[in-house]
């Protein structure tokens, strides 16, 4: 049903007079024209078309609004749970069948049963609308077959699919645990700094954590279905790997993303010791959660000749077999670090983005 608006009204007036004597000249503008609200402007109608959203399958809710005068305008939806936000502007007097599919602007998804607001507002003026009721998220939106090559339970929402491996097999020494090491599926984390970790998409994502057993390599985790990948190009300028991880701004912590590669030289599958690996190395001195996305063409070749380091050095993304994180300290090899992550997809034609 039509959902009507509700608004909250603060006018300001700001007016500036400047007398200067000068010569005038001509000026190009670059950027975006802005039209302020005038006097007396006012939203005749501001409505959604439910306040449910199912976007799972693929599907949207529109918006329509009418204001009596043109003006730029923006409308922001934002998660009430998540955090999760996105926007639209324009310069109209309103808009008729606007199409939100529950996809996100910045690093945070829309979840499951969340609140969503939606918000306009106006350039010129404090004046803000919301439609009366919030939008309820039933069902989320689903990246993982429409978007990419997605790695399966690769969202860590059942953790269960994780722990008994189903294709991820966490590192071990050489089949029990690592020795100072703590890893596996969180929704709440608390960081070394004492700040909880929020889920960046659905309610959970994987962890390792620790000092570990050397004085690099703390632990990590591969990734072995090879279905995942069927379909790759060959060319690897349009291949994107992607991933989402979170940090705290410490400068030890640090990820090698290997993606390996099967050259079909006689033996079945990948194999360290003569074949392929290519790696992009990421020290975690960001904070918060960051997607990071490469282009498989960028990637450098593993420099180990005993895993991935004996290939034909050629990037070859449609023999792509599996991949691994491998958590390594960068400077302190007394000093604990911490990973967390998320959501990895492999992408073609550009870097990860949220599509219907």
């Amino acid at each position: 049903m039509k959902l009507l608006f509700r608004f909250s009204i603060a006018i300001t007036f700001l007016i500036i007079v400047t007398v200067f004597s000068c010569t005038r000249k001509s000026t190009e503008y670059v950027g975006p024209a802005y039209i302020s609200a005038p006097e007396g402007f006012a939203v005749m109608n501001f409505s959604s078309s439910s306040t449910t959203a199912d976007f799972n399958p693929a599907a949207a809710i529109t918006f329509d609004a009418t204001f009596t005068s043109s003006v730029s305008w923006t409308l922001t939806l934002t998660g009430q749970t998540s955090g999760a936000v996105r926007i639209f502007k324009g310069i109209s007097n309103g808009f008729t069948g606007l199409q939100w599919w529950g996809d996100h602007d910045g690093v945070y998804f829309f979840r499951k049963d969340e609140n969503v607001t939606a918000t306009l507002s106006f350039f010129g003026t404090t004046m803000t609308g919301q439609t009366a009721t919030p939008i309820m998220i039933t069902e989320a939106p689903v990246y993982t077959l429409t978007c990419g090559k997605f790695s399966r339970y690769g969202d860590f929402e059942d953790a269960t699919k994780i722990i008994g491996a189903n294709n991820w097999f966490p590192f071990s020494n050489p089949t029990t645990p690592i020795a100072n090491v703590d890893q596996g599926v969180a929704s709440a984390a608390i960081d070394y700094t004492g700040h909880p970790v929020p889920s960046v998409e659905g309610l959970q994502y994987y962890y390792i954590k620790g000092l570990g057993a050397q004085p690099t390599f703390v632990s990590g985790m591969q990734y072995t279905r090879t279905s995942s990948f069927t379909g790759l190009p060959a060319d690897a300028s349009q291949v994107w790997v992607n991933i989402y991880l979170y940090g705290t701004g410490d400068p030890n912590a640090g990820v090698e993303l290997e993606y390996q590669e099967s050259d079909f030289d006689g033996a079945p599958g990948y194999q360290g010791t003569d074949d392929d690996a290519f790696v992009a190395r990421i020290t975690l001195n960001h904070k918060g959660w960051k997607l990071f996305s490469f282009k498989y063409s960028d990637l450098t070749p593993s420099l180990n000749a005993d895993f991935g380091g004996s290939g034909n050095k050629m990037h070859e993304p449609d023999r792509l077999r599996s991949w691994d994180i491998v958590v390594v300290k960068k400077t302190s090899p007394n000093s604990p670090i911490e990973v967390y992550f998320d959501y990895p997809i492999i992408t073609v034609g550009g870097p990860f983005k949220p599509c219907h």
